[in-house]
């Protein structure tokens, strides 16, 4: 981060498990390293063949200072609850979250690890342009927020869009996409959409995002033995 004058690493493990029988998912990742923590796990069901988040918690720190996110899908009841602490990186000013919204009824609503199982699964909508769609929950914020700016008024969770185009390397058949993100990080830009790559069976590989202050991120998944 920032020209490399700073450096954050974590490593760990991923378990997936998928009763396809009985309709449920449980997907669990965590690890720590230098500067950070992290530990997050996300449950759903499997309805029509589609993964349907019901829980996402995720919990860590950076540089020391607490993080945690816990959102919640009733689907009885039609709500979305969201509740998040974070901090901005430099100078540790502190982003709260709570609030409730309506489940979308035209809509399916994914979390990022639903996401990538309905695109393994081929379950993601497709658009007649070519691109994948779905939509997510996030915290609201401006447009051009900066990285260590707060909002006096507090915060709001809002749903989004997601989507994109997957393509396969004419070569080695790999397939990727180019992913804007800047609907949910102030450090991102549009000119600048991360690369995330699949394997073969449609499963994440990794994640290459260039970020503003000459920052990266990498994210790197490998099948254990």
């Amino acid at each position: 981060m920032l020209f490399d004058l700073l450096t954050f690493s974590v490593s760990g493990a991923l378990v997936e498990e998928i009763d396809w029988p009985a309709g449920r998912y449980r997907v669990a990742f965590g690890g720590e390293g230098s500067g950070v923590t992290n530990r997050t796990e996300a449950a759903g069901v499997i309805q029509g063949g589609r993964f349907m988040p019901t829980e996402l918690k995720s919990s860590g720190t950076v540089r020391g200072r607490q993080n945690r996110l816990e959102v919640n899908y009733d689907y009885e009841r039609g709500r979305v609850e969201y509740h998040s602490v974070g901090h901005t990186l430099l100078l540790g000013r502190r982003r709260q979250v709570d609030d409730v919204l309506t489940l979308p009824a035209d809509q399916p609503l994914d979390d990022v690890v639903s996401a990538t199982l309905n695109f393994a699964a081929n379950r993601l909508e497709v658009g007649p342009d070519g691109f994948c769609r779905t939509a997510v929950v996030r915290r609201a914020r401006a447009e051009n927020e900066g990285p260590d700016e707060v909002s006096a008024s507090g915060y709001r969770a809002e749903i989004v869009p997601l989507r994109f185009r997957v393509s396969a390397d004419p070569v080695s058949g790999q397939l990727a996409a180019l992913v804007d993100l800047t609907g949910f990080s102030s450090w991102a830009r549009s000119n600048r959409p991360a690369r995330i790559t699949f394997d073969s069976r449609r499963h994440l590989e990794s994640v290459d995002s260039s970020l503003i202050l000459g920052s990266t991120v990498k994210v790197r998944l490998a099948a254990g033995a």
